[in-house]
């Protein structure tokens, strides 16, 4: 089987570089175009956000303030993430494989399908941390859900 065009989908993890590694080879075996992919997260673990609207006292300027302060992390985010998509997008194209680079702001598995379906991917390239049991449960499984709901193939690397 053969493949045109990979998204190759990254988070910050230590994992990172070996799954890009894996999408890169089989961008060169199969002369494959490949989009190296990540999703912000609107919030991260512990913010006060999902406090929101449930009645837990958070008043309408701090609803706000709470929003402002989440647009800021983002802004911070993606420019970070951009520097970083780019050099994995600027290592591709030295080795010869046409890439390019994107990321969204949403959940996880649902942007990385979406992508995939919106860019024409065949292969979808993800890592797999081998969460087991209640930490699976809690944080649930990306690579899971994308298998579920990718139009196309995927591959998953497994972590250490």
């Amino acid at each position: 089987m053969s493949f045109t065009k990979i998204l190759v989908a990254l988070d910050r993890s230590s994992q990172a570089p070996l799954v890009f590694e894996r999408a890169l080879n089989i961008a060169q075996k199969d002369n494959a175009r490949l989009l190296v992919f990540h999703s912000l997260s609107w919030q991260k673990e512990g913010e006060v956000a999902p406090l929101m609207g449930t009645g837990m006292g958070l008043d309408p300027a701090s609803s706000r303030l709470v929003r402002s302060m989440q647009q800021e992390v983002i802004d911070h985010e993606s420019t970070q993430v951009r520097e970083w998509l780019q050099s994995y997008s600027d290592k591709a194209s030295q080795c010869g494989v046409s890439a390019e680079f994107h990321y969204k702001v949403g959940e996880t598995s649902a942007s990385i399908c979406d992508m995939a379906h919106s860019w024409g991917a065949d292969l979808i390239v993800v890592g797999r941390r081998g969460l087991r049991g209640i930490s699976e449960i809690l944080m649930g499984s990306v690579s899971n859900q994308v298998v579920h709901n990718a139009g196309c193939a995927v591959l998953i690397v497994q972590g250490n």
